[in-house]
């Protein structure tokens, strides 16, 4: 049942994120808006629970909110630097409201409030930047790259999933992932690269203003970073001593469980296209 659970819930949070991604930019941006508003109210409601800290919700959404809108404006019109005012006036009522509130640490306040703006919206943010940079900064939306990115984490997690659960022996993180093993991750990794080639060869309309070493690349560099962002968050569940970050996709968990990966990979991504000269 709990499969059936989880299947459901993945094709329909697949397809809504294709939809969006396909159905044009203010799609796209509404799309990863949303989950920037969402990820940051799971995150500060799990950071208020642990070790007595009191962050502000709204504010910290707010700060995330409107960094990844002033990048997303970048990204559309690039120059436009008066679209992070929002963005630092949000950051001085954060600073200057800790001096009315009597509160046991608000330095641990800052910095929780302030981490998802580095750890949530940066990542969301970024995807707008490789969409609308596609095949050079001013060309367009074009959702070739952010799409082809989570198509490489989901065929990352599929190919993980079945190898580890077949040969699977040897453990790759036992301290915080007991499950994971080094067979699924190379597993997850080749079916990765082959997913590269095969859609670089079939839809070159889509994939050859890369050529396909650099698409495999990418593939590597997801698989590397999405799994260290998987890490990372069960890193994190581990020392708040939860299972989930939240409830909000039955059988998957919450927002950062969906995510864990790409608020990794995606920054990452943007790196290694850049270093290679396609972006940025």
């Amino acid at each position: 049942m709990n499969f059936l659970i989880r299947t459901v819930t993945a094709v329909v949070f697949a397809t809504i994120m294709l939809f969006c991604m396909l159905k044009g930019g203010p799609w796209f941006v509404g799309l990863f808006a949303v989950c920037t508003i969402l990820t940051t109210i799971e995150y500060t409601g799990l950071v208020n629970k642990y070790k007595g800290a009191n962050v502000s919700r709204l504010w910290a959404t707010i700060a995330a909110f409107t960094f990844y809108a002033a990048i997303v404006g970048l990204s559309v019109m690039p120059g436009s630097s008066v679209l992070f005012l929002p963005f630092i006036f949000t950051l001085i009522v954060i600073m200057v409201r800790e001096l009315y509130f009597q509160k046991p640490s608000p330095i641990n306040d800052w910095v929780q409030t302030l981490f998802p703006v580095i750890y949530i919206a940066l990542p969301y943010a970024l995807t707008s930047m490789l969409a609308f940079d596609a095949q050079g900064p001013g060309t367009g939306y074009s959702p070739a790259v952010p799409l082809t990115l989570f198509v490489f984490l989901w065929c990352n997690d599929v190919g993980a999933y079945c190898t580890g659960c077949t040969i699977g022996k040897h453990k790759l993180f036992e301290r915080i992932s007991p499950k994971k093993t080094w067979e699924g991750s190379i597993g997850g990794a080749v079916f990765t690269m082959v997913a590269a080639f095969l859609l670089h060869h079939f839809l070159p309309d889509w994939y050859s203003f890369m050529p396909v070493w650099v698409w495999i690349g990418m593939a590597l560099v997801v698989v590397l970073f999405g799994t260290w962002g998987d890490l990372i968050e069960s890193l994190m569940k581990r020392e708040m001593g939860i299972k989930d970050s939240g409830k909000i996709l039955p059988g998957h968990g919450g927002m950062l469980d969906r995510f864990d990966s790409a608020l990794l990979a995606i920054p990452a991504t943007a790196v290694y296209l850049s270093l290679v000269g396609f972006y940025f």
